[in-house]
């Protein structure tokens, strides 16, 4: 019913795409043998690729890690009074007070801001925290839309978390104290994120997304309809790089805000951009945005950095021109230790 456990498979499901890496293992010390883009569709073409790639017989089902990007999902920072942790009810409380959610209807892992650690786990008390979570629903259908996949999650991740550890990894590995700004630029919704080689020092969403710029694309081209727009947006047969200002007018002035609040309070220069999540055709938002903001693309040695974790790649597979989208499945792979108890203080 399942496949061989003598290799490793990482999936990371985010929008139209599927990422797919087989490797030699689940933990490191392993070698990548194949990379694979999977476009989503018919759930049953989607499972004859995943089980021909994981080498699965039958109707047999492909044993993976999986990264999905639940619609509801949270990562935010939130303050917290450490002496009441141990009060029954306090924190499921103050989450509901706080961040205006049903507590009951999320599946919710409170952890530290530097580490990504359990906080019971912590000699220092903790000020603030990193709570991460989902709709209970959504993940449920997530994973029954792995299996319809062909997948069998052993281990299901939201990507988002493993990504912030996998960036600050770099971040450390880089030996750099310039803040890192992280965006998943959603269908709805942009999510943003300042990170540091120790820890997460903004969390917060903005109403803009993917779809927000369509209506800006018919309108600028004169196009008849959205739908229009739409295919001409995602078919990479036209260069919206000069355009790309006009589109992001509305993500800019939010994240130019968030910017200049987080520099003044803290002295510290935002001068990098990533952006994961967007599909291969529209990289060149990662590219506008950056020149805007006046920042450099994030940039890391893909291979080194992996390398760094006992991961190495099989003759031709190349890692390092691998296009923005690709961030958060490497991310997925990695185990990630963090800074000392007391700097997440």
């Amino acid at each position: 019913m399942f496949g061989s456990k003598s290799k490793g498979l990482f999936f990371d499901l985010a929008g139209d795409t599927a990422l797919m890496a087989r490797t030699t293992g689940m933990t490191a010390p392993f070698v990548i043998e194949e990379l694979r883009e999977v476009p989503i569709g018919d759930p049953a073409e989607v499972a004859e690729t995943v089980r021909t790639f994981a080498g699965v017989r039958g109707n047999g089902y492909a044993t993976a890690c999986c990264g999905v990007y639940p619609n509801g999902r949270l990562v935010s920072r939130l303050a917290i009074e450490s002496r009441k942790l141990r009060d029954e009810g306090y924190l499921a409380q103050h989450v509901a007070d706080t961040l205006k959610i049903d507590p009951a209807a999320h599946t919710l892992v409170p952890v530290s801001l530097a580490e990504g650690a359990d906080l019971a786990s912590l000699k220092t008390p903790q000020k603030e925290i990193l709570m991460c979570g989902a709709p209970s629903t959504e993940l449920v259908a997530l994973q029954n839309r792995l299996l319809e996949y062909g997948l069998f999650p052993e281990r299901l991740e939201i990507g988002t978390i493993a990504t912030i550890g996998g960036l600050m990894g770099q971040l450390r590995m880089a030996e750099g104290k310039a803040p890192l700004l992280l965006l998943e630029i959603g269908v709805e919704s942009t999510s943003v994120l300042v990170l540091t080689r120790d820890g997460v020092d903004i969390t917060r969403s903005v109403a803009f997304g993917i779809n927000s710029m369509i209506p800006l694309v018919q309108k600028e081209l004169a196009l008849k309809d959205e739908e229009s727009a739409r295919k001409l947006f995602f078919s990479n047969s036209f260069d919206f790089t000069g355009m790309g200002p006009q589109l992001t007018k509305r993500l800019l002035r939010e994240l130019q805000a968030s910017i200049g609040f987080y520099e003044v309070q803290t002295g510290q220069s935002i001068n990098q951009l990533c952006c994961t999540l967007l599909p291969s055709k529209v990289g060149w938002l990662q590219r506008t945005l950056a020149d805007v903001l006046g920042m450099k693309v994030h940039a890391v040695d893909t291979a080194a950095w992996l390398a760094s974790m006992g991961i190495t790649t099989a003759a031709g597979v190349q890692l390092n021109d691998l296009p923005p989208v690709w961030t958060s499945l490497m991310c997925l792979m990695g185990e990630y230790k963090g800074t000392t108890n007391e700097a997440a203080a």
